[in-house]
């Protein structure tokens, strides 16, 4: 029996909408058969979106909530070809494509299973059981950020706190003269904002996304009531942020051994 994999497109211009079902019509088979949607909004199997156009990755926002377990294609001028995402090239290229849409749509994990992985592999959730992650899965939000986008500045109001599932950010501090310092470059599995997040201050510093990025956003009005709900995930959360302190503790009296040492 034929089986019908709808594909959604977002975002693209219209040489590649023609490349693309050219491209489907190749690939169908008596197995599987391809069918471009008519309407943006309907739901579909895969869905190829325009990750450099901000525009096309909000509505992706909007679309994936409604169809979670669709699989997102991510097509960029910079591809990152390291990501747990699927990447491919912008200007699109046949033969990329082809390989893609013949693999069944078996190449990715599902949007679950991924956020779950993720969240295992994080330093700050690691010790939780597989029952406290998948509360905070259901608690939990993705969105889809262009290059270049702040996601929050420092000074600012710290509601939320993000886990990276693809692309890469930069953490940084802005001093007094205007200069910044870079904090970090951040990637998939890392988790930031959470120090506001928890004690409900300002942000001490800013961020911003050096590639599309995918994150999962926890907001504490969502995470309060399930660590008093979850005492033993407290704990757990309690144990490993004590353990970042010390090892932060550590690099900075390493840091002031050399800075002190004789020269």
């Amino acid at each position: 029996m034929t089986r019908t994999v709808t594909v959604n497109i977002i975002g693209l211009v219209q040489k590649d909408y023609r490349m693309i079902r050219n491209i489907m019509s190749l690939a169908s088979s008596k197995d599987h058969m391809y069918r471009l949607v008519t309407d943006s909004r309907e739901q579909a199997d895969i869905v190829i979106v325009n990750a450099d156009d901000a525009a096309a990755m909000a509505f992706w926002n909007e679309y994936r909530h409604t169809v979670p377990n669709a699989n997102a294609i991510l097509a960029s001028a910079t591809p990152l070809f390291d990501s747990d995402s699927l990447f491919i090239k912008r200007p699109l290229i046949a033969d990329q494509l082809h390989a893609v849409l013949t693999l069944d749509c078996a190449w990715a994990p599902s949007p679950d299973q991924q956020k779950h992985d993720v969240l295992k592999k994080s330093i700050l959730f690691r010790y939780l059981s597989t029952t406290h992650l998948e509360k905070i899965m259901a608690l939990s939000q993705t969105v889809l950020l262009p290059s270049q986008h702040v996601v929050f500045t420092q000074g600012g109001i710290g509601e939320e706190m993000w886990v990276i599932l693809t692309g890469r950010l930069k953490i940084s501090v802005t001093r007094q003269d205007g200069s910044e310092i870079v904090l970090g470059i951040l990637g998939p599995g890392e988790i930031f904002g959470e120090i506001a997040m928890l004690d409900g201050r300002a942000r001490s510093a800013s961020a911003i996304t050096l590639t599309p990025c995918e994150l999962l956003g926890i907001h504490r009005k969502d995470f309060m009531p399930f660590l008093e709900q979850n005492p033993k995930a407290a704990v757990d959360l309690i144990t490993v942020l004590a353990l970042r302190l010390r090892l932060n503790t550590e690099q900075l009296v390493e840091l002031i051994a050399e800075h002190e040492a004789p020269r």
